[in-house]
């Protein structure tokens, strides 16, 4: 028995009432939440008319906007090239050097580049870049793209500011148009930074279940909108695909003060914050040929540049957790349990919350391709990236960071 205002009380009846209470009040803050997502413009997935490098952009010849070099960051990747060279081979009028970076490879990728190229124009034009070791200081992935930007760099004269760098992962593939495209897109919209997030494979049913929220939750914390807007101090790129100016890329030191960094958001804070301009978005027409079948395979992407995006603030480990919780897994375990106890009150906007979840979660799912059912696993999914970011945070304490490959480029068996 406990005393309340010198009346005997039953502590049983206090602490459903309680409990109850809580609940509520969760469910409504999470609803609140997803109003405030909804409301926000720029947290909307971009539609086909806003933030896509454009399909129909004007057709340009080469050298209308200036000169190209192009660098590949290449680790074990015998098994995708054969498909993704001989498409900038193609191109090969667009750009004046190929620097294809072999980095510790195991298999035989620096050989296949170069029998790729003999015969084509592009022979005269490539640079094969080996690389035995990671210098102290540096990153994996960082140290391979300044490796090949000091080459493709070396020796290159003229006007700076007509002078532009390519950096493309070697599982792109690219239609043989995107060269003219995102030089076009550049030049015309006065761009130093074009990035293009490339559409991910997702044809599995891993990839059906981690490929969608991997590009949400990218989109939910640097959304693109804000990405593109100089007023916005919100800087992100996609390391897939980047194009740089090459004069804002002198300015900033290129690679040099970056080496730390684990992944390329980091540059694009830093043009960003030099007054550059840049710009974050989507083409179908680019995609990756890099299956992410498994679970493991996907946590050891995200796990390398998880805590970065969160600027190494151990606090925000927590917050994760919780916005986790309260936005995505929470909301339906509310609906379902007040639906179960008749509680309207609880129930309702629980409910509610859960489909804001999911009818924001559906163009994602959607844009990829995956079953339209497949929206519903987010409260899953969202558990699973936050246990992904935690273990990111561990292995920065340890000082152990995983390494940005180390084992061959995986494919879906019809490959």
């Amino acid at each position: 028995m406990a005393l309340i205002e010198g009346n005997p009380v039953d502590e049983a009846n206090v602490t459903p009432e309680l409990i109850e209470t809580g609940l509520r009040v969760t469910a409504a803050a999470s609803l609140v939440l997803w109003l405030i997502v909804v409301v926000e413009r720029r947290r909307w997935w971009p539609s086909q008319w806003s933030l896509h490098l454009d399909a129909a952009a004007r057709q340009p010849r080469p050298g209308d906007y200036g000169e190209l070099v192009i660098v590949i960051p290449a680790r074990n990747e015998a098994s995708v090239l054969p498909r993704t060279l001989p498409r900038l081979v193609k191109q090969s009028d667009w750009y004046r050097r190929l620097v294809v970076v072999d980095d510790r490879s195991s298999d035989n990728t620096a050989s296949l580049a170069a029998r790729l190229t003999h015969g084509t124009e592009a022979e005269p034009k490539l640079q094969i870049v080996r690389i035995e070791e990671i210098e102290s200081g540096w990153s994996g992935k960082l140290h391979a793209l300044g490796a090949g930007a000091e080459a493709a760099l070396h020796g290159w004269e003229g006007d700076t500011e007509r002078q532009w760098i390519l950096f493309t992962d070697a599982d792109v593939l690219h239609p043989t148009s995107s060269l003219g495209r995102m030089l076009s897109k550049a030049s015309l919209e006065d761009l130093d930074l074009v990035s293009v997030v490339v559409k991910r494979r997702c044809d599995t049913l891993w990839e059906w279940l981690l490929v969608p929220p991997l590009l949400y939750f990218f989109h939910f914390m640097f959304p693109f909108r804000s990405a593109s807007d100089p007023r916005s101090r919100t800087a992100a790129a996609a390391g897939s695909m980047m194009l740089i100016r090459r004069r804002v890329f002198d300015d900033i030191g290129g690679f040099q003060e970056l080496g730390h960094h684990v992944d390329e958001l980091a540059l694009a804070k830093r043009i960003k914050l030099r007054g550059g301009k840049c710009w974050l978005g989507l083409d179908p027409d680019l995609t990756s040929l890099r299956s992410y079948g498994t679970l493991g395979q996907v946590r050891s992407t995200v796990e390398r540049c998880a805590f970065e995006q969160l600027r190494y603030h151990y606090i925000l480990i927590p917050v994760v957790w919780l916005g986790v919780l309260l936005m995505f897994t929470l909301p339906p375990a509310l609906a379902i349990y007040g639906a179960m106890q008749l509680d309207v009150a609880l129930a309702a906007p629980a409910a509610f919350a859960w489909l804001l979840a999911t009818v924001n979660f559906l163009p994602v799912v959607g844009y990829l391709g995956a079953p339209t059912a497949f929206a519903l696993t987010l409260p899953v999914t969202s558990i699973m990236y936050a246990w992904i970011t935690t273990a990111s945070a561990w292995r920065h304490l340890k000082g152990n960071p995983a390494p940005w490959r180390s084992s061959p480029a995986g494919l879906s068996p019809d490959d």
